[in-house]
């Protein structure tokens, strides 16, 4: 046997090792193919897509390569450290230094280039199955294309990264002493030192960051984000090496939850796997923080630039009731078939101030379907706009052509702006010296959102037309490739972030048995073992997410916080999908972790 089929042999004999280390690789290289398969695109390199758009994904894909490096090294790193005993009996047999690092340089060779094949294989799939769901849920049609850039980028950059990591991994390898190599699994974790100021110190600094983005005014949101993010990512490492460890020391003396039920087993080397994990748990945190910010952001801005139009109730408008406006609308209205009701009114503007009469708001109430408003003698009611656009502030009183109203209520709009103070005044009162505005409007309940397009489209020229769902339609096309790209790279962020959890957990697979062996010997229960189990994983799943999100929701509320709003529903929305996801993805992951294991320990 030369030493080639020997390191063929060794990597089979211990494939469900390898198998962890193969398959976070492969799923690298996909990452990467898939975002190629978009970069590339006929489509999306064309008009779709502008030039700053193109530049984030040039931008992207850097990161996202960045990325995959220092992924396949941690993964390595970790791979490397799991193998101690067995490097330790190779040395024993006659194995020098040399020839273990040309082992595990061809090892990674290998597993890298197939790796990179079955890598971009996958994504040619994974990609199709994106640009047909983006089809549906979208509206944006990419269409099939076969990805020979991508596929020869792919090939070409992993084959790179993977050389120079074979390289490089090889002076990482333990640097221990055969009989330590050999005693790796039974020396124990020995002990470590918790600072309790820096523990104290994570605590201030993410406080600190959390006070700053969502004190700052306005604008001052921009002006703080890079020292916010600094200060945070610094106390959020501090947070995982420090502080979840000190918790648990003190969670370990205190006798009544140590040694309740199980506890004692799961709190036993918790401390230490928390230790052991931080670099994990900090980069997952990070990285998903970025992935729920990002997704979070573009689909907030989405929902800033379209609710207002959503909230509209009117299909139509001529902002000057010109007879050759009206009649445009009313021949594209024919022309596609669609019955609308055209409701003409006028506005007064003057004194700092908008006035529509109580008839004339009454017609637009009509058309809308909502209350009718009474107004007293010497009375008024304020406008206050239901689409999300800044409202004029409360008043009390107003004058109106020289008569003092009192305010009686507020009323919502979904069709008159109140950029500035807007009121509803009664017929009596003669708005002199105001300029009129003459408005029509055309409601449509039971039209098509296809059919107002289209007649939108035919009267998109006439500048003094507005047509709703047609402004709606053409800002959702031009902003839907971004959108596209950044939920994409969100997710990236986000899968990929699991994937570190997940080859974490197998890693890890061979200390549990041997631990949950000894305890199932003097009697552990099945249910017990599964409990315990399921405690650790979810430990390890939750801990950073729950991190992540908490950091999500304060960058999210200071994102909204630039246009003077709270946190949106939207913004709840993109992080109650990554938890559900995250949570699905605990429970199939206990499932199957449970049950490797459960066969190792019984058999």
């Amino acid at each position: 046997m030369n030493f080639r089929q020997f390191v063929v042999r060794n990597t089979m004999r211990n494939k469900h090792l390898y198998l962890a280390y193969f398959l976070s690789t492969l799923f690298a290289v996909m990452v990467f193919f898939t975002f190629s398969v978009f970069a590339f695109h006929p489509k999306l390199v064309g008009d779709a897509l502008n030039s700053k758009a193109q530049v984030g994904m040039l931008g992207a894909a850097i990161i996202i390569y960045g990325f995959a490096f220092f992924f396949v090294l941690y993964s390595m790193d970790v791979f490397l450290q799991s193998r101690k005993k067995e490097f330790g009996l190779l040395m024993i047999q006659g194995m020098s230094p040399k020839q273990l690092r040309k082992m595990v340089f061809i090892e990674n060779i290998v597993i890298g280039f197939f790796a990179t094949i079955s890598g971009s294989l996958v994504g040619v799939l994974f990609s199709q199955l994106i640009l047909w769901l983006s089809k549906f849920l979208m509206r944006i049609d990419l269409g099939f294309y076969f990805p020979v850039k991508a596929l020869a980028l792919t090939v070409v950059a992993f084959m790179a990264l993977f050389f120079v990591i074979s390289f490089v991994i090889q002076f990482r390898l333990p640097k221990l002493n055969v009989q330590t190599l050999l005693k790796a699994g039974e020396l124990g974790k020995g002990s470590f030192k918790v600072s309790r100021w820096k523990s104290i110190l994570a605590v201030v600094l993410i406080a600190a960051g959390y006070a700053t983005a969502l004190l700052a005014p306005e604008t001052a949101v921009i002006i703080v984000f890079l020292p916010v993010v600094f200060v945070v990512i610094v106390g959020t490492k501090f947070l995982f090496d420090q502080l979840s460890v000190w918790i648990i020391e003190k969670l370990r003396k205190n006798e009544k939850v140590f040694w309740k039920k199980t506890n004692m087993v799961v709190f036993s080397d918790l401390a230490f796997r928390m230790k052991d994990n931080a670099r994990s748990f900090f980069l997952v945190a990070i990285i998903s923080t970025v992935a729920f910010s990002a997704i979070g952001s573009l689909y907030g801005f989405r929902q800033l630039l379209v609710g207002n139009m959503d909230a509209t109730s009117y299909a139509f408008q001529a902002l000057d009731a010109k007879e050759t406006s009206v009649q445009a609308v009313n021949s594209a209205l024919e022309k596609y078939d669609i019955k609308a009701d055209e409701v003409p009114v006028s506005v007064y503007t003057g004194e700092g101030i908008q006035v529509i009469s109580q008839s004339e708001y009454n017609k637009l109430a009509k058309a809308t379907k909502t209350e009718a408003l009474a107004l007293k003698e010497g009375t008024a009611i304020q406008l206050k706009d239901t689409s999300g656009m800044e409202n004029a502030a409360t008043t009390k009183n107003v004058t109106v052509a020289g008569s003092n109203l009192e305010v009686t209520k507020e009323e919502d709009t979904s069709i008159l702006s109140t950029f500035i103070p807007t009121y509803v005044v009664s017929d009596q009162v003669a708005m002199k010296d105001y300029q009129p505005n003459h408005y029509v409007y055309w409601f449509t309940p039971n039209a098509s959102v296809e059919d107002q397009i289209k007649a939108g489209k035919a009267v998109e020229k006439n500048t003094d037309i507005v047509s709703v769902e047609f402004m709606k339609d053409m800002v959702i096309q031009s902003y839907a490739p971004v959108l596209f790209v950044g939920i994409f790279i969100g997710i990236v962020f986000f899968v990929s972030a699991g994937s570190f959890l997940y080859f974490r957990l197998y890693s890890d697979m061979d200390v549990d048995i041997e631990k949950f062996k000894m305890i199932y010997k003097m009697g552990l229960a099945k249910k017990e073992l599964k409990k315990m189990i399921y405690q650790q994983i979810g430990i390890l799943f939750f801990t950073p997410i729950i991190v992540s999100v908490i950091h999500g929701a304060v960058a999210l509320t200071a994102m909204y916080h630039m246009f003077k709003m709270g946190m949106q529903l939207a913004g709840w929305e993109v992080l109650g999908v990554f938890v559900v996801i995250q949570i699905i993805y605990y429970l199939v992951a206990r499932i199957f972790y449970f049950r490797k294991v459960y066969q190792a320990v019984t058999a």
